[in-house]
């Protein structure tokens, strides 16, 4: 069924929607309540989760930041759309090729007025920099992570290399110094709201938080009990702040009278992390592995999708989708239609969402360095991974290709390639003919 006949309810005649996507960054599976989170304190997710839909099987198309970011935007696999790693956060550096459209550039077409609020992290050569990817106001940093106070960056540069300020307005550099990042990317959106014209929008809000560095204000801290494990606590206080801030911002949305023609989507970026410099604070409860990793914790992340009285509310749903997917999602609601001189890998998924239609995917494909996932239907494929950080999963020797059947065993515990030996290899010729797909480009 298309568009028309999916809504719940519609908009007034000739209206069209606007567009809020909100994005964390490295939150887990397990740090979000509606996810089975006790300890974590994220009313305003919960009651977006309550008034919609909650995606349970949804995932990033990459365990790291910048080729998730580049499929949300193009809808394409992160190795078809030129950013299969993750960006350079040094000045000048190339990112999202400037040929790729983005679904920015898409909507402007349509009369949307368009804005990304917070981390970028899709390169800041000229080329790759948000308002020369369809975006009319850019506030926020380009590279991969800032301090929460001064914004500045100073990781992985190597020994004696200077750091260097990260914060922006378009293509001016800003200082406000001081004020916890959070609060500005919310308060940056709750701007754009309150300016906003006539016309409808898309606009991105990309936290930063809970990636590192840990960096939480006192007030946060205090809501949960002293005892509780410190890095845990301090994870959790970042994704508090962030909460209150989404919170704010759909507060703006009801107060600007703009909640019922708005499609809210929220999603995290990847998995929680345990990279030293983070900690172990994060969850992906109840999976296995984590950012960087290609099992489940890696990469199905939290998602709600939210447009009361359009959508229904309180559902759930379970049919395997995409960061990419948003891009022919909002491209129908925007009436804009998707591209026909490139390849889209996203699928619309409103029918999903409005319907619990089927899933438009019959099989969903990962790469991250030397390791490779493939998910058809219930069946999940590891293949060749050599894990980061000294994680515990590590494939070695014979079991360098892990099968699962994710019905019966979602935590990824029993290999069952030995079992199901042709399955397995079914699944990797697979994998393999969809990597020389997408590495010739299109």
């Amino acid at each position: 069924m298309g568009l028309n006949g999916a809504l719940l309810g519609r908009p007034a005649a000739g209206k069209r929607p606007n567009v809020v996507i909100v994005l964390s960054d490295d939150q887990g599976y397990g740090d979000v309540g509606c996810y089975g989170a006790q300890d974590a304190l994220t009313p305003h997710l919960d009651a977006l989760a309550a008034s919609g839909v909650r995606l349970l099987d949804f995932y990033a198309n990459a365990p790291m930041c910048s080729p998730t970011r580049a499929a949300l935007l193009t809808g394409r696999y992160p190795y078809r759309c030129g950013v299969p790693f993750v960006v350079d956060s040094r000045p000048g550096k190339l990112g999202l090729p400037g040929d790729e459209l983005t679904i920015a550039e898409l909507v402007r077409r349509q009369g949307y007025r368009t804005a990304l609020i917070g981390k970028w992290h899709l390169g800041s050569h000229r080329d790759s920099l948000p308002n020369n990817q369809g975006f009319d106001e850019f506030y926020g940093f380009h590279a991969g992570c800032v301090d929460y106070y001064s914004h500045r960056f100073y990781w992985g540069l190597g020994a004696g290399a200077p750091s260097f300020h990260d914060l922006w307005r378009n293509d001016r550099e800003i200082d406000a110094s001081g004020v916890y990042a959070t609060d500005l990317i919310t308060r940056e959106s709750v701007r754009f709201l309150e300016e906003r014209g006539e016309e409808p929008f898309l606009l991105v809000v990309a936290y930063n938080a809970p990636h590192y560095p840990m960096h939480a204000p006192e007030e946060y801290l205090r809501r949960f009990p002293q005892d509780m494990d410190p890095e845990r606590r301090m994870h959790l206080a970042l994704c508090a702040a962030m909460d209150d801030g989404i919170g704010r911002i759909v507060a703006t949305l009801d107060h600007r009278g703009l909640r019922e023609n708005t499609f809210v989507f929220f999603q995290s970026d990847n998995g929680a992390t345990i990279e030293d410099r983070a900690g172990l604070g994060g969850r992906n409860t109840p999976f296995r592995g984590f950012k960087f990793s290609l099992f489940e914790g890696g990469i199905r992340v939290p998602a709600i999708a939210n447009w009361p009285g359009v959508l229904p509310a309180g559902e759930t749903r379970t049919q395997p989708a995409a960061s990419m997917d948003l891009f022919p999602t909002v491209a129908e609601l925007c009436g804009a239609g998707a591209p026909t001189d490139r390849v889209i890998d996203g699928r619309n998924i409103w029918p999903v969402l409005a319907e619990n239609a089927p899933s438009p995917h019959e099989r969903l494909c990962w790469k991250r360095y030397d390791q490779a996932a493939i998910r058809e239907g219930d069946w999940k494929l590891v293949v060749n991974g050599i894990m980061a950080l000294g994680e515990e999963y590590a494939l070695q020797g014979s079991g360098k290709a892990f099968l699962s059947n994710l019905a019966a065993d979602a935590r990824e515990i029993r290999n069952l390639a030995g079992r199901e030996p042709e399955t397995a290899a079914r699944l990797q010729r697979k994998l393999r003919q969809w990597e020389l797909d997408v590495q010739s480009g299109g």
